[in-house]
Order: structure tokens, then sequence, then C-alpha cells
């Protein structure tokens, strides 16, 4: 008999932090078959150890599954076996045993669900579930007219948004999901699909179920290089704005040799590194903004004709993101990022008139 001592069942779990399965069994083994979203990713035929058998490291065996789809269905199935009495046999003088045969005497299946995070947030995924979007931002956003934005959630629950107007006057807005799927909500909350004429828009709040995030309008709306979209500890995509100095350092590394009496370059090497600075950023934004070094997945966004565009992907090869709690302490960060592949000679034909590349802001025009 089987006797399931875990509580998964029916339960959400963190994919940073999926617990031990645990169960005891009164017959000699159990095989395990653990399946996500219906394809078997493991199946053992395991022994207990005084009666018990624990499956560990299951945040291990489901991470990746969970990365590749945000939200996984997982079913584990026990099934207890009794091993038959064997019986002896002698041929041509050697005696050998047969085993007996193996039947099944009981069977107990359970399934929950994976959310993939790589944070922790001193809560369970189910408390996390119906109140958190999929942000580790803890706080306003501050976001400016023309630019592009985000929001996921878990779930399907509608979502609005209010909108406050500098006149003080508010407007309500349904909104419809741009993306996802069954399991997880992708919302494009970008600040024009809230404006109404003749009003200047100053903040709006957007609500789904339980949750709730407020962005605040940058009314100076500052040039912007670079725009980054990056993949956060939810797997989902967020942007970053930066609004501080812009640099490139190329750099050519040459292999030479003499031809004919003749010296010449016959591998030039390019490199280009791009040098960029946040901006002053609010603390709840400065601790967001790590989200962008943490992340493995980073492409550049380009406006073209006030619409944007997801670019070249990039990678970050250098980082610097003190921060401090001194009253009068501005937080802003200063990086480094290179093009992901192998030719950095990199000519946008959709802009012209740029001194280095499309991602320098337009006072460069």
């Amino acid at each position: 008999m089987i006797s399931i001592v875990s509580t998964h069942n029916g339960k959400k779990f963190f994919s940073a932090s999926v617990p031990d399965l645990l169960f005891t069994i009164s017959e000699t083994r159990a095989v395990v078959e653990i399946t996500v979203d219906d394809t078997s990713v493991y199946k053992e035929t395991l022994v207990p150890v005084g009666g018990a058998i624990t499956v560990s490291d299951l945040t291990s065996m489901l991470a990746i599954y969970a990365e590749r789809r945000l939200v996984v269905d997982v079913t584990v199935t026990i099934t207890e076996q009794k091993q038959g009495e064997g019986q002896t046999m002698e041929i041509l003088g050697q005696t050998y045993i047969i085993p007996g045969a193996i039947t099944t005497t009981d069977t107990k299946t359970m399934a929950f669900q994976v959310l993939f995070c790589n944070a922790d947030f001193g809560v369970t995924a189910e408390e996390f579930y119906d109140s958190h979007f999929l942000s580790v931002l803890m706080g306003p956003k501050v976001t400016a007219m023309g630019r592009l934005e985000y929001l996921h959630y878990y779930g399907s629950d509608t979502a609005r948004c209010t909108a406050t107007y500098a006149d003080g006057s508010t407007k309500t807005f349904a909104l419809s999901a741009t993306g996802g799927n069954s399991r997880y909500t992708q919302l494009d909350v970008s600040p024009d699909n809230f404006s109404a004429a003749g009003k200047q828009l100053v903040s709006y709040v957007v609500e789904a179920g339980g949750r709730s995030q407020l962005y605040d309008i940058d009314l100076q709306q500052p040039d912007c290089a670079p725009i980054l979209l990056f993949d956060n500890s939810f797997g989902v995509q967020e942007l970053l704005y930066c609004t501080g100095v812009h640099k490139v350092t190329p750099e050519y590394k040459r292999m030479s040799a003499r031809f004919g009496g003749l010296l010449r370059n016959y591998d030039i090497e390019e490199t280009r590194t791009f040098q960029a600075n946040t901006g002053p950023l609010t603390t709840p934004m400065a601790n967001w903004a790590d989200e962008l070094f943490r992340s493995k997945d980073v492409f550049l966004v380009n406006i073209y004709n006030g619409e944007p565009q997801v670019g070249k992907e990039v990678v970050i090869t250098d980082c610097k993101s003190d921060n401090s709690n001194e009253d009068d302490y501005m937080p802003r960060f200063t990086f480094s990022y290179q093009y992901a592949q192998r030719i950095h000679n990199v000519i946008d034909l959709k802009r012209e008139g740029r001194i280095f590349d499309n991602t320098f802001d337009n006072t460069f025009n």
C-alpha cells in the first residue's frame, strides 16, 4: 500500500523551490513516472529504505521545462509492485533462479503546477499567484509617452486601466490580452494606449484581479538610448529605457603576415563595445533594473516612424549597479554590452543620418 507523505497534489510551486517527493510503500519496489504537460520526463524503479522513498531535487529536473513554457502541469504516478517468489531450475548441471512474476499492488497519482521563477519572494507560489504581476518591481514604474510597456500575470483575470490626467479627471480602459496562453496573460500597457484628446496623462494604474501596478509619466520625455528588451526572473519580457550617456568603443584585432614580401592584414576582427548609463532611477526601479544584468536574453529595441521594433540580440559584458541608502543618493547604473552575432559592422538602412548607429539617441541626427 502506498502512503504519500508529501503535500504536492493540487498545489503550485515556483521552479526554484519544488519540494522533495516523499512516500512510503509496504512492498519491495515502486515505479515512479513524472510527466510534464503529458510528456514523460522521468521513469525509474525505486526501492525503499526503511519503507520510505524520496525523489529529491525536483527543482533541477523541472526548472528547464518551466523556463521554456513558464507554467507546466506535472503529474506523478506511483506504482507499487510485488516481486513473486523465484524458482530454481537446473539445466545441464547448472542451477538457475527464475525470477517470479511482478504484479501491481497499488497505484497513486498526484498533480501540481510549476511556475517558472528565479527569485525568492519569501512567500509560496500560491500566495504570489493571485496578488502580483510577473515582475520584481515593487513600486511605481516611471515611463513616458511613446514608450512600449509590457505586463504579465498568471491566469486570465479581467484587466483594466485607470488613467489620471493633469486636470484631475480619470478614465477607465478595458484591457485585452496581447499575448500569452491559457495559463498566463500578456498585456500591452504602453502609455499611448491611455491618452485622451485635449488631456495630459500623468499616471495610470493597471489592475487584474488582486494585482495592481502604478505607472508615473515622465513629462520631460527624455531621449532614450539604448532601449533594451530582456527576459526577467519569470521568463517574460520587460523593457528598460536608458536616459544617460551612451558611448561606443570599437576595437580591431588584426592578424598579419608577409605575402610576396609585403605585409598584409589577412584577418581583421571588429568588436564594438557599447557603454550605457540608465540615468537617474527611483529606488524601486533601481532594485528592478538588476533584472537586466541577470537576464540571459537581451535585445535592442529601435523606434522606426514612432513604432518600436525588436532589433539585434546583445550580451551584457560588464555592469556596475552600486546602490546606497544615503538620503540624497540617486542610483544610476553603468553597463557595457556587445552584439551577440559575430559581425559587429552593423548598418541600419532604415534610419539615416546617424553618426554612430541606431542605438544612439536623436541628438546625434
